[in-house]
């Protein structure tokens, strides 16, 4: 292990000069303008493995961007027999909007203050290259060059654009995907120097709700008080949706939520957190369900915002007018135990049972994302720990998400595997903003603990 880590440490800058030039691509997936320039990330990467790495390497074409694949074979490890391990990440960016905020150009990486900035910094180039510096240091430290387990990448160009086709992809390449456990780093650490295992992300349903009364807006002089106003309407039935300990007044809707255990609240417990320096920063205060704390709300329980309200008139100034509709956008959050499909019938029901006068209601559902755990007894989660132990010197944080990562679910659900949510962000840096950074020192701690975890699998034996 000691070479190991020396060659990771000194050859460090050089890995820093090829995430720079990786964070020179503008593969902005959700802009047609970058769509060769997608597509040249994908080459570049391919070639990085195949020449640099000496691993198969492929792009395979989706309706969409395409898919960077690799799949070792066996004479490329030394273990064939231990787990195969799936790694997913994405090459493709977020635009750079407003580009006049950037300190410097958002393709353009400049390293300062011990971080480099760009575009794709933390989310998800950086990621996705501590993984691949993995592969490098191992194959240049282990005897025959060999890896020390299978591994499978899947690294997409369409995540920051919905991954609309990454499922059928999974669908259409289940052969090509088994693996015993999937590795994922888009995630953060739990503060700068303990790094986390996420184990359990909640679920979404995101809902367009419309109430419709009216063939056409009217004058409120005129007809004020003479018939059902959409707006008065929608905004006394968005209110029932809570009660008086704010928990959501749907029928039926907790029957489905399991109790936070007493092992998980003693392990939250110890993470210190503290809520109001967590909500500080957006000059808020904690609130929500009653007798729940701010963390066991966000991980463990599931929540329901309105996310727009919407109708009548929205301009400046005065209109007296009765809207003909008025509509709100509203989103649940779940929890893993929780069935989307159940909830969201639960809610459409509810909604149709409502008195709404003579008001028709218009719903349209924005699709659901399930939720996903991998239990805390999982033989893949200690492994992880000692890797994250050995490097960091503590041990890591064990934690839920509140928000969702949807083609997770779809590895559980299509592949039946499991997922090690293990990242080195940090929820400074700024991802999907101006100035987006990653720190090196977080880059070579994810390098480190990466092909730490790779050498710990090749001990196991498959479940």
């Amino acid at each position: 292990m000691s070479e190991l880590l020396d060659y990771i440490d000194k050859n460090h800058d050089a890995a820093v000069d090829r995430l720079k030039e990786l964070l020179s691509i503008p593969s902005v997936s959700t802009d047609p303008h970058y769509q060769n320039d997608v597509q040249i990330c994908a080459d570049f990467l391919v070639d990085l493995i195949k020449n640099d790495l000496g691993l198969k390497a492929e792009t395979l074409e989706t309706p969409g961007h395409p898919v960077v694949f690799v799949k070792t074979g066996d004479e490329d490890v030394s273990n064939p027999d231990a787990p195969r391990v799936l790694f997913y990440g994405h090459y493709d960016v977020q635009p750079p909007d407003p580009e006049d905020l950037w300190e410097s150009p958002a393709f353009e990486p400049v390293v300062k203050d011990g971080k480099v900035y760009a575009r794709g910094a933390c989310d998800d180039k950086g990621q996705v290259t501590c993984f691949l510096e993995a592969l490098r240091a191992l194959k240049a430290t282990r005897k025959d060059g060999e890896l020390p387990c299978h591994v499978t990448l899947v690294i997409e160009g369409e995540e920051e654009c919905g991954s609309e086709h990454l499922p059928k992809f999974i669908k259409d390449n289940v052969d090509k995907l088994g693996a015993d456990i999937c590795l994922v780093c888009d995630t953060s650490m739990w503060n700068a120097t303990t790094p986390a295992i996420t184990y359990a992300l909640r679920g979404l349903l995101y809902f367009d709700v419309q109430l419709h009364g009216p063939s056409r807006d009217l004058h409120s002089g005129v007809f004020g008080g003479t018939l059902a106003n959409p707006c008065n309407i929608l905004a006394r039935v968005l209110g029932n949706l809570f009660d008086d300990k704010n928990r959501i007044n749907i029928p039926g809707f907790y029957d489905e939520v399991d109790p936070i255990t007493d092992e998980e609240k003693s392990s939250w417990d110890r993470l210190s957190f503290d809520e109001n320096e967590f909500l500080g920063d957006v000059d808020a205060k904690p609130y929500g369900e009653h007798r729940y704390t701010t963390l066991e709300r966000r991980w463990g329980r599931p929540s329901c915002d309105v996310n727009g309200i919407y109708g009548g008139y929205m301009g400046k100034g005065a209109k007296t007018v009765i809207p003909s509709f008025a509509g709100a956008k509203v989103s649940f959050r779940i929890p893993s135990s929780m069935d989307p499909v159940r909830t969201a019938k639960l809610f459409t029901d509810w909604l149709n049972n409502q008195p709404v006068a003579d008001l028709k209601w218009k719903l349209e559902s924005h699709g659901v994302a399930y939720p996903v755990a991998t239990p805390l007894d999982s033989p893949y989660i200690q492994p992880a720990i000692e890797a994250i132990e050995a490097i960091a010197g503590k041990k890591p944080a064990l934690v839920r998400e509140g928000a969702t990562i949807p083609i997770v679910a779809d590895f559980k659900q299509i592949l039946g595997l499991d997922s090690l949510l293990i990242g080195f962000g940090l929820e400074s840096d700024a991802i999907h903003s101006p100035n987006e950074h990653f720190g090196l020192d977080r880059h070579k701690l994810g390098i480190k603990t990466l092909a730490t975890l790779l050498e710990n699998f090749s001990k196991m034996k498959k479940v």
